[in-house]
């Protein structure tokens, strides 16, 4: 499950990842911002299964953050952090369908409980994520990314099924790893490993849908991995389905 934790509090925000993505029933991916506005950029690009977001944040409050997010229809589900137990917070959060509304200092048993909640959902409709998954490569030929981003993409693209590595994208570039980390991050707020993931999903759907005759491993090994447990990890986290319900979804298109 892809998940965006919103909060000002750094301490609160690295505390709840860690936990996060320390639980057993749901695998996570998570990803943070610390205000509103950061959080809207990163949701372009980053397709967060859930957002768990602070009400009281400086220049865009919590609902107001909510506002634009159903507006855009950026993510399907919500839960709300506060440090405050008013009624206009609650009766706000009711109106934009937040799964729940979490008084801090958080209770993270009720936190988990919540997310496995909307795992199960979420296991219930892969189609829709399926369909609602949104790869970075779309963006790629745009006006707005810098040359500098097309050529390390372009590299990804053409090497992705290799043992590539970000050291390896940088010894070719005569750049740091730092460098291009930050770049990839401040121009097109996308990371080299989701990248390489994006280019191995395509490959990895087309041998999966389309070539029956190959096994899982077979195909691990085609995209660059080298376990098919690689592979399931990447296919539940961007689809939510395994390699096996995704060829049995083929087969009644």
């Amino acid at each position: 499950m892809k998940i965006l934790l919103v909060d000002d509090e750094r301490l609160i925000l690295m505390g709840l990842k860690k936990y996060i993505e320390k639980i057993e029933d749901v695998p996570c991916q998570v990803e943070t911002a610390g205000n509103a506005k950061q959080a809207l950029q990163i949701l372009e690009y980053f397709h967060a299964d859930l957002l768990i977001t602070d009400i009281e944040m400086p220049g865009m409050n919590g609902l107001e953050f909510l506002d634009a997010v159903n507006r855009r229809n950026l993510c399907e589900y919500t839960i709300i952090l506060s440090g405050y137990d008013k009624f206009e917070y609650a009766k706000g959060a009711i109106r934009y369908g937040v799964q729940d509304y979490l008084l801090k200092p958080v209770d993270k048993e009720a936190l988990r409980e919540n997310i496995c909640a909307i795992a199960q959902k979420q296991e219930k409709k892969p189609d829709d994520r399926l369909k609602a998954y949104r790869p970075y490569f779309a963006h790629i030929d745009t006006e707005s990314v810098p040359e500098t981003i097309r050529r390390e993409v372009e590299f990804i693209r053409e090497n992705y099924n290799q043992d590539i590595s970000l050291s390896l994208l940088a010894q070719r570039s005569g750049k740091k790893e730092n460098y291009l980390c930050s770049l990839f991050k401040r121009e097109w707020n996308v990371t080299f490993l989701e990248l390489v993931n994006e280019a191995r999903l395509k490959e990895a759907l087309s041998l999966l849908m389309y070539h029956p005759e190959l096994t899982v491993r077979e195909i691990a090994g085609k995209i660059g991995y080298r376990t098919e447990r690689q592979l399931f990890r990447l296919l539940r986290n961007t689809t939510g389905m395994t390699p096996q319900q995704l060829r049995e979804r083929q087969e009644t298109m």
